[in-house]
């Protein structure tokens, strides 16, 4: 269907398959995937017309840059439309990241999806989708610039690097602690671990990795979760927050950990406080027995 996307320029290169998608990426370059409801989605369909029919140039001026593969999904497929999506996909599922249908996805050589375009608000608008894909397409090779830096640099400069190629906040990078297409793998990793393990794992994790200040308070935002869900100890839930709180204030993790202070760690304080306080009333008093 994106065939129209070509435009009948040489610089535009769809590939047939997935596979063909990734040898034709290699290691270092991005491909964009469009996955759209092929028999199911109208707003697929709306959208196929809105960025094809009625606006080639715009997106083929983005795509013309890349290479792209088109996969139709397919609701309760019949064994055609089976057909259909194994001569695109083979035997695999939709990479992890693709949370929606329709979605332009950006993904690296290794599979990988680096980053989408896949809200409403930017797919209602084809001008919108266009500059939100040639960033991401853009801010990739500025990642993976710095990547390789990264990747020959050592000390302070290594880190340095890693710092800045963490600061493209729309861009996954696979093997980042936090790397996790579906959002929830450090929550789903500390579920299986008693508090103490938890802790352990959550300290070691941020001594040894490079983040930045918003990813920290993402990384004490996950395990103070684990703590009051598994009823842990209270002075390590205000420890947990005061600390997230803190490394930034103004931030929307800051403020959320300072709400928490107030939701949920004060009631728990007054609770405890109120269970190991002794009534005084006389009838508390030891009763007395006559000699």
């Amino acid at each position: 269907m994106l065939m129209a996307l070509a435009g009948g320029s040489a610089q535009a290169s769809q590939s047939r398959t997935f596979e063909d998608a990734l040898k034709k990426a290699g290691k270092d370059k991005p491909f964009v995937m469009f996955c759209y409801g092929a028999n199911y989605d109208n707003a697929s369909i709306k959208i196929y017309e809105t960025y094809i029919a009625k606006h080639e140039k715009n997106m083929h001026r983005v795509l013309s840059k890349t290479n792209y593969v088109v996969v139709p999904v397919y609701q309760q497929p019949d064994e055609k439309e089976k057909r259909e999506y194994e001569r695109v996909m083979g035997k695999r599922g939709l990479p992890g990241g693709v949370r929606s249908i329709p979605c332009f996805a950006v993904l690296d050589g290794g599979g990988n999806v680096r980053g989408a375009v896949q809200s409403r608000e930017e797919l209602d608008d084809p001008e919108k989708a266009a500059k939100a894909l040639a960033k991401l397409l853009s801010d990739f090779d500025e990642q993976q610039k710095l990547l390789e830096k990264s990747a020959r640099a050592s000390g302070p400069r290594k880190e340095e690097l890693q710092r800045e190629a963490l600061s493209y906040t729309d861009l996954k990078i696979p093997g980042h602690a936090l790397y996790d297409p579906s959002q929830n793998g450090l929550v789903q990793k500390l579920q299986l671990m008693e508090i103490p393990e938890a802790n352990t794992y959550i300290r070691t994790l941020l001594a040894g990795g490079t983040f930045s200040p918003v990813e920290r308070q993402m990384v004490m935002a996950a395990f103070a979760g684990h703590v009051r869900r598994s009823k842990g100890p209270v002075p390590m839930l205000r420890a947990l927050y005061t600390e997230m709180r803190n490394i930034d204030p103004t931030s929307t993790y800051g403020i959320y950990a300072e709400g928490a202070l107030e939701l949920w760690v004060e009631p728990l304080e007054k609770e405890a406080d109120s269970s190991t306080t002794k009534p005084q009333n006389a009838t508390d008093q030891p009763q007395k027995t006559a000699p």
